[in-house]
């Protein structure tokens, strides 16, 4: 028998009182910048002697960074040389920018694929896989789960699937039996976000446990539910700001007070990638604009002019879970910019 997957989701600060800027992140934030893992080269790899402490006239001189370390050494292998190339890359812009390079690394793009799970039975004469139209929900959505059971060629097996709803991992709210009206293989079951049995349903995180009746394998796809308590209102204004970056607003509505993540997607009017940008801070009720800004260098590097695309917003309540909103396609375009009009020097010296 196969264990349910169990998801674990980045938890915000908590709702403290602060100013808002473009400057400031949150631990979920600061994790879009990291280095990206490169292939482990096939030497090890030794930090220098000289980056372990010393004692100088009983002061103690702190280690160099690891970073500082391969800089000083002599013999730089490819992983020291991409690994180097990838931290002065993260330089040139600001900590909330990152540089989107293809379509395919879009951020927030990938933040919202699908999970589709798969699992083999214990001889591997079968596999299960299980997934849901999407990973957040509002309120008064539908949400379509899918299930396939199929032999080790990929054949599929006709079966009885039975799933049943559970609400943060004890709750056990409704049993359902999947179809397969089209007899394609493919079960599916699809319900509303409603109440159940007169119960209100709570933001938070869902899970669908599933057997069949063809085997013994058992397993689970999980959901969130939403309830950011906050939407877009559709407007939208830009300019390049003082310091050469280009500001682009967009104005929300907060139905209560809390504290917001924000992340957004910047396109060139043919669709290329540019970049993106997040924005966190304390909101409270009423209408307001968040500014998104995007890095002078950054847009300059992608070497188009303006008009650009506002491609894509995420939005979040940061809680536990994090209450995100589907994602949104604002279709907002800029005013025309020349690349003349944008900062060319990088953000840290």
């Amino acid at each position: 028998m196969t264990g349910a997957a169990i998801l674990f989701f980045p938890a915000g600060e908590g709702n403290k009182l602060l100013n808002i800027s473009a400057n400031e992140q949150t631990p979920l934030a600061e994790s879009q910048n990291a280095v990206r893992p490169q292939k482990i080269p096939s030497q090890p790899i030794i930090a220098p002697a000289h980056t372990l402490k010393k004692s100088v006239s009983n002061k103690t001189i702190p280690p160099l960074s690891y970073v500082d370390s391969i800089k000083e050494m002599k013999d730089k292998n490819s992983f020291h040389e991409a690994l180097l190339k990838d931290t002065e890359q993260q330089k040139k812009y600001p900590p909330y920018n990152q540089r989107i390079p293809t379509i395919e690394q879009d951020p927030i793009e990938r933040r919202y694929e699908l999970d589709v799970r798969t699992v083999e039975n214990e001889s591997g004469e079968a596999n299960l896989t299980l997934w849901t139209d999407k990973k957040y929900y509002l309120h008064g959505e539908d949400v379509l789960i899918s299930a396939i059971l199929q032999d080790a060629k990929g054949i599929r097996i006709p079966t009885r699937f039975m799933g049943q709803l559970i609400y943060n991992e004890s709750q056990n709210l409704q049993q359902f039996e999947f179809l397969d009206l089209d007899l394609d293989g493919i079960y599916e079951y699809r319900f509303k976000l409603d109440p159940v049995n007169n119960q209100a349903l709570l933001s938070g995180i869902y899970k669908i446990l599933i057997v069949n009746d063809a085997n013994e394998m058992v397993d689970g796809v999980t959901f969130i539910l939403s309830q950011p308590e906050l939407q877009l209102t559709g407007n939208y204004k830009d300019a390049v700001s003082s310091n050469g970056n280009l500001l682009i607003e967009a104005e929300v509505d907060v139905a209560a007070k809390h504290r917001f993540y924000f992340q957004a997607a910047l396109y060139s009017s043919t669709n290329d990638p540019i970049g993106s940008t997040q924005f966190s801070g304390e909101l409270p009720q009423g209408r307001h604009w968040v500014p998104l800004s995007f890095d002078g260098l950054m847009v300059r590097d992608a070497e188009e002019p303006g008009p650009y695309l506002l491609k894509s917003i995420s939005l979040a309540k940061v809680v536990l879970p994090m209450q995100r909103a589907p994602i949104i396609y604002p279709e907002y375009y800029t005013q025309g910019y020349s690349l003349e009009q944008f900062r060319s020097t990088p953000f840290t010296q």
